[in-house]
């Protein structure tokens, strides 16, 4: 018989993994030129249509999801030519979650992802379940937020980093 983890809502850990999910978007936009900064306060709602990219990632102790919305601006800033903005990002949500997965490997914990969805739509709003809010960013191109929604196995601790041990972006990782 096989036990079955019990997740919970874990406060600490979902503020650890959040910062990691902040610093993996600044460094991801970062790369395709787009200097993002983060911003006090909460994410101003607008009548501006919003890009969304949305993925999952589980593992044997930890499972969540990544919610990332942008402007149109920013987004296509960091968008290839000839490249479909709705494409785009589903892929940057992907590449986000790749750089938490990295992050999160290098502190010895090993999730698998989902694919990512995508939607638009005016007034998208995160109703966060827990005292963790959205981590908010300006550029200037436009505005841009990360959420994650994290739960934890009871005694889960994120080990120290350990640099280089995980790979970097685009290594082929082979086990």
């Amino acid at each position: 018989m096989t036990s079955r983890t019990m997740y919970a809502e874990n406060d600490r850990m979902a503020n650890q993994v959040a910062e990691m999910a902040k610093s993996a978007c600044a460094e991801l936009f970062g790369a395709y030129g787009v200097k993002l900064s983060a911003e006090p306060g909460p994410w101003a709602t607008t009548d501006t249509r919003l890009y969304s990219g949305v993925m999952g990632f589980v593992g044997s102790n930890i499972r969540g999801t990544c919610l990332l919305v942008g402007e149109p601006a920013p987004l296509e800033a960091t968008c290839p030519k000839e490249g479909r903005l709705r494409d785009w990002v589903g892929e940057l949500a992907n590449q986000l979650v790749g750089r938490l997965k990295l992050k999160l490997l290098s502190r010895g914990v090993a999730v698998t992802l989902t694919t990512p969805v995508v939607f638009t739509g005016v007034r998208v709003e995160p109703l966060p379940r827990s005292t963790l809010l959205p981590h908010v960013f300006s550029s200037p191109h436009g505005g841009v937020l990360v959420w994650l929604e994290v739960e934890s196995a009871a005694g889960l601790s994120l080990g120290s980093e350990r640099p280089n041990q995980a790979g970097a972006e685009g290594d082929i990782l082979l086990f």
